[in-house]
């Protein structure tokens, strides 16, 4: 398991999306938006247990986010941070960590109402390797776990 830095923390505690990629029974990418909060060194974020991500995690755990700054470094370049992890899935609902994602992203209430959904999972992301261009990169791109 690799530590989530501090400026990664503070990415993962903005209102900025990630995009999910999981892997379909075919090989293909499956890729969706969700929303995500970092808890310690985990990341976490609700679905339905019927999505298709979940049902993809059920059988493969392994993860990659990729989750985009609004600021870009003195190159030029969009900061964005990737993060390649496993998964597990709790049952839900989770009403605590569903409150926490809507105030992240600026509401009271998840518009997916997965707060309450008797059909809810909470995923829980261990992060494996962390990349991207940013603060929470080493210099050659790329930090990874020990």
């Amino acid at each position: 398991m690799v530590a989530i830095s501090a400026p990664a923390q503070a990415l993962l505690g903005a209102d900025a999306v990630a995009h999910v990629w999981t892997n379909n029974p075919d090989g293909s990418p499956q890729i969706s938006v969700v929303w995500v909060i970092a808890h310690d060194d985990e990341i976490l974020f609700g679905t339905d247990a019927q999505s298709r991500k979940a049902r993809n995690l059920a059988r493969d755990p392994r993860i990659i986010l990729s989750i985009e700054d609004t600021e870009r470094n003195e190159r030029g370049f969009q900061r964005h941070l990737v993060i390649r992890g496993h998964a597990a899935i709790e049952p839900g609902p989770n009403p605590e960590v569903m409150d926490r994602l809507a105030e992240t992203y600026g509401l009271q209430h998840h518009p997916l109402a997965l707060r309450d959904s008797p059909t809810a999972v909470l995923v829980r992301v261990t992060v494996d390797r962390i990349s991207g261009t940013g603060p929470w990169a080493d210099p050659a791109g790329e930090a990874s776990a020990a």
